[in-house]
C-alpha cells in the first residue's frame, strides 16, 4: 500500500487521548473526517487506525482517534508520522499533489520541450514551478493560470504561456 504523509504527532493533548499534529496537508478538514481509516508510522512500526474528533487550532490539528483514549496512549505516539492511504487521497478537481508535478516535463505553446519540474515551492502568494531546462539553466513559473495553459498528470506534461523574460 502507498501512503501520503498528513504530518506529524508531536504530542497529547488533553484526558481523552487527542494527539497535536503538525501537518503538512492542505485539507486537514477533509483528511481527518471522523470515521476515516488513517495510519500512524514510526520506522516500522504501522498501526491503523480510526478518526474520532478533529479540530484546528492555530498551527495545529487536534486530533482524537478511537484507537487512543488515554494521554498515555497518546504520547507514547509523539513522534509518529500520520498517513493516509494515497488511493484516498483524493483531492478535487485541477488541484494536485506536489509530487505530481515533480518531474512533469514543461513545453511552451508551440509544443517546445522547456525543460523539467525539479522542485514545487510554496510561497505565500502562489505556488511555484522550478524547472531545469537542458542546458542545465533554471527558471520559476508561477503555478496561476495566467502561466499553467495545461496540466496533464497522466503524461506528464505541463504547457505553460511563456513571457518575454521568463527563461
Amino acid at each position: 500500500m502507498e501512503y501520503l504523509s498528513l504530518g506529524v504527532i508531536i504530542g497529547s493533548f488533553a484526558l481523552d487521548g487527542s494527539v497535536k499534529v503538525l501537518s503538512s496537508t492542505d485539507f486537514s478538514s477533509d483528511r481527518y473526517k471522523k470515521g476515516r481509516t488513517l495510519f500512524l508510522r514510526k520506522e516500522e512500526d504501522i498501526v491503523q487506525v480510526t478518526v474520532n474528533k478533529y479540530r484546528h487550532s492555530g498551527e495545529l490539528d487536534i486530533v482524537t482517534f478511537n484507537e487512543l483514549t488515554t494521554p498515555e496512549e497518546a504520547l507514547a505516539k509523539k513522534g509518529y508520522e500520520v498517513l493516509i492511504n494515497k488511493q484516498e487521497a483524493k483531492l478535487p478537481k485541477n488541484t494536485y499533489h506536489f509530487y505530481e508535478l515533480e518531474s512533469c516535463f514543461v513545453y511552451d505553446e508551440k509544443d517546445n520541450n522547456l525543460g523539467k519540474v525539479i522542485k514545487v515551492e510554496e510561497y505565500p502568494a502562489q505556488i511555484t514551478l522550478r524547472v531545469k531546462r537542458d542546458n542545465g539553466k533554471i527558471f520559476q513559473v508561477p503555478f496561476v493560470g495566467a502561466f499553467i495553459k495545461k496540466v496533464d498528470i497522466s503524461n506528464h506534461i505541463i504547457i505553460i504561456n511563456v513571457i518575454e523574460g521568463m527563461l
